[in-house]
């Protein structure tokens, strides 16, 4: 059995300033079917449009934004869950005054060589 509490690992920032925090996954349990993640995107800020070759969730838990896919845009707030399909372009957006935190559920586990960055 793995339990992994959230405070205990450090976040890395990535290139557009979200911090996240990986639990479960490759690196961390060396776990290749599934990762958990937590995001935090401050105020005003954007995350970077990407896509993954794998499909994500994102799970709404504190604060609200814009979700991008492709073409498409959604407000979301706390409690609201997203399926982003694998190889959709996506990014979200914090609209609120507080951070936006996010629960990111890749499966099979994310893998930074199955992302691309747009516009980089």
């Amino acid at each position: 059995m793995i339990v992994r509490r959230i405070g205990n690992y450090k976040p890395f920032t990535t290139v557009d300033g979200c911090r996240i925090v990986e639990v479960i996954g490759m690196k961390t349990t060396k776990t290749k079917d599934v990762s958990v993640a937590y995001a935090t995107v401050k105020p005003k800020q954007k995350t970077l449009t990407h896509n993954h070759e794998f499909v994500e969730v994102y799970v709404i838990l504190k604060g609200r934004g814009v979700m991008y896919i492709d073409s498409e845009s959604k407000p979301v707030k706390k409690g609201d869950n997203i399926l982003i399909p694998a190889k959709k372009w996506h990014c979200i957006e914090n609209t609120g005054k507080t951070n936006l935190k996010i629960m990111c559920i890749c499966t099979p586990a994310f893998s930074k060589e199955k992302t691309k960055l747009r516009n980089l």
